[in-house]
């Protein structure tokens, strides 16, 4: 593909990634102090920044991408071992999903039943909400 095509979608991936990242951690430091108080509490933390750090490893390669893309001529296509990692990435970005949403379910459940079942069934909803809007952009 050509680099100027790539260079828009490089960019905006990267600084969603790069915005996700930065609100699962804090969800990681919110979650630190109470993580002391039960399992529920050390689950959604462990899966915040995990999820964190899944969306940083995209930040890094979209962001990357981005340079390399800015840099080329205006008609050159990017270099095949780029294009190859957007797969892999886009993986890391569904991942980094799932996690944080993950961490959203576990997370209620350290303040009661009540928010645990409606933190449970509301990130159920948002995961088919993504896959309802991603759902045209995989392939």
């Amino acid at each position: 593909m050509k680099a100027t095509v790539l260079l828009e979608y490089y960019r905006q991936f990267g600084f969603v990634s790069s915005v996700l990242a930065g609100f699962s951690f804090t969800f990681f430091g919110v979650l630190l102090p109470v993580s002391v108080k039960g399992r529920a509490a050390a689950l959604a933390a462990f899966l915040a920044v995990t999820g964190s750090i899944a969306f940083l490893l995209v930040t890094l390669g979209m962001t990357f991408a981005a340079a390399v893309a800015a840099s080329l001529p205006a008609d050159a296509t990017m270099p095949a071992p780029i294009v190859d990692q957007q797969m892999p990435l886009s993986f890391c970005f569904l991942i980094g999903i799932g996690l944080l949403l993950a961490s959203f379910c576990v997370g209620g459940w350290i303040h009661s039943r009540f928010m645990g079942v409606a933190t449970t069934l509301l990130a159920v909803a948002g995961a088919f909400g993504i896959i309802l809007v991603l759902l045209p952009f995989l392939h």
